[in-house]
């Protein structure tokens, strides 16, 4: 079984779980959730811009899992942000996936009215449609700001989180303020150098597991919550099997000094992708 990690607010969110991004096929999807729930995963993390909300709920219609055993997380995508323009998307996102409430909601970006989405989305906890909100890609400035604008400070940041961005002041800086750091991309998405670093396969050879093995359970004992992506049963069955063995301290050391804080997307912090953000608000998003 998945341990859980309690939230600021009280409520558990499962440490592993089960990511749907690029899996944009109707049937795919579907098939792909119901088998990551068959598989043990009670985590389901999809997002309002994959455009597969509705692959999901369909799975969540099918499954024999029961409802109350499983935590759904959407995000909002940034032309839905705003006063009533927020509430509105997690209504339509609601409806997309068939459920009556959401286990977390977060805000996908940290441009244009994030102000105004996040007062949306206080306001739907408070009407009983989200249990838990936080936001993703935010860096520790914006999260100071928002947390004092703001009632409810966010449950859950979700990052980009993995052996060659280790993000350590983010983490210390959440841990601090009982946030959550959840991972994505947290093999390092297509950077095959991560799984071929000699003391990550010295360490995997010594467990007896994979490369990918052992950096998942070193973000968990970091104390992050994963959410791998795998289309095939063996992966998703693979990804599980992180939680019957430890790293040591000197192990975990290893694993640290690796850090090289660098970015799957070297230009996600500049200001030509600030730009690319704004463009995409201004697209909107038909779905």
């Amino acid at each position: 079984m998945i341990p859980t990690i309690q939230l600021n607010n009280g409520q558990k969110i499962p440490q592993e779980g089960f990511g749907t991004f690029q899996i944009t096929d109707f049937e795919t999807c579907k098939t792909a959730v119901l088998n990551a729930l068959n598989a043990g995963y009670r985590l389901i993390d999809t997002a309002q811009v994959y455009r597969n909300e509705r692959a999901v709920g369909a799975a969540l219609q099918e499954t024999t899992v029961p409802r109350a055993d499983i935590f759904v997380t959407t995000k909002v995508w940034l032309p839905f942000f705003g006063d009533k323009i927020t509430a509105q998307s997690v209504d339509n996102s609601l409806q997309r996936l068939g459920l009556d409430y959401l286990d977390l909601v977060l805000l996908h970006e940290p441009y244009g009215d994030y102000y105004g989405a996040y007062r949306d989305l206080e306001k739907l906890v408070a009407a009983g449609k989200v249990k838990s909100i936080g936001v993703s890609n935010f860096d520790a400035g914006q999260l100071l700001d928002l947390s004092h604008q703001m009632k409810i400070t966010p449950a859950v940041n979700q990052v980009e989180l993995n052996l060659y961005q280790q993000q350590t002041a983010l983490r210390k800086f959440q841990n601090e303020r009982g946030i959550v750091t959840e991972a994505w991309a947290p093999l390092g998405e297509t950077s095959g150098a991560i799984l071929q670093e000699p003391a990550v396969l010295q360490i995997a050879e010594r467990y007896h597991k994979t490369s990918a093995q052992v950096l998942l359970r070193y973000l968990v004992q970091l104390g992050a919550v994963i959410i791998p992506k795998a289309a095939q049963c063996q992966h998703m069955q693979a990804n599980l099997e992180i939680w019957d063995f430890n790293l040591t301290p000197k192990e975990m050391n290893q694993l640290a000094n690796l850090n090289k804080n660098n970015w799957l997307s070297p230009n996600r912090h500049s200001l030509c992708a600030t730009q690319h953000y704004m463009d995409l608000i201004d697209e909107g998003l038909d779905y």
